[in-house]
């Protein structure tokens, strides 16, 4: 169920004044009336006059009852004294626009204030707290700013398998045969190896045997 909104402070200000209207009415009246009763016992005219004061007091009456009636409704937000309010707010709009044109300027000021009166109950929050309409409703501002969002890292599920180095092994190359020293005037040879001997030599300088 939708709750009702609060009491716009433009309706507790005319509700004020439609009951402060229909106490002075109901006061008009009875005074009319009251007078009328009196010119009742005036010979000859007395009658005609009596009828018309109580005639003109009635309706006073009628109306001042009806504005008392509105204005407790707009204090309690009742819908019949929202439509209340609009038919006596047309009626006066017809009123003062009759009188205006008919050469009563200051009736001009009476006029634009029924027309502000009747733009302010056609207002969508007023109506709302009468039932004549929904209020709307609005939502907070919703932050708009677009959010980043990273995608997640996919790990890879392709295992690698270590990097094998490969394994560098320096082998010596075989020596090559050492080569026979060649010796000017080599008197004899070496008995181990063969390796011609200098003159005077006891050892040999290929294998180092002793000669």
């Amino acid at each position: 169920m939708m709750q009702k909104p609060s009491r716009p402070i433009g309706i507790t200000i005319l509700g004020i004044i439609e009951i402060l209207i229909g106490i002075l009415g109901l006061l008009v009246s009875i005074a009319i009336i009251g007078v009328s009763a009196l010119f009742s016992t005036l010979p000859t005219v007395g009658t005609l006059i009596g009828t018309v004061g109580v005639v003109i007091g009635g309706v006073f009456l009628f109306f001042s009852l009806v504005w008392l009636a509105t204005g407790v409704g707009f204090l309690h937000g009742k819908g019949w004294a929202w439509t209340l309010g609009m038919i006596f707010t047309v009626l006066s709009i017809l009123g003062a626009a009759y009188v205006a044109f008919t050469g009563l300027y200051q009736a001009g000021y009476a006029l634009g204030f029924w027309v502000l009166m009747i733009i302010y109950l056609t207002r969508s929050r007023v109506k709302a707290f009468f039932g004549k309409g929904t209020f709307p409703t609005y939502m907070p501002a919703m932050n708009m700013q677009p959010t980043m969002r990273t995608a997640p890292v996919l790990q890879s599920q392709t295992q690698y398998a270590p990097t094998v180095q490969p394994s560098l092994q320096y082998t010596p190359a075989a020596p090559a045969s050492t080569p026979i020293p060649v010796v000017a005037n080599a008197t004899g040879k070496c008995r181990s190896c063969g390796v011609p001997l200098a003159p005077g030599n006891t050892f040999c300088t290929n294998c180092g045997a002793k000669q």
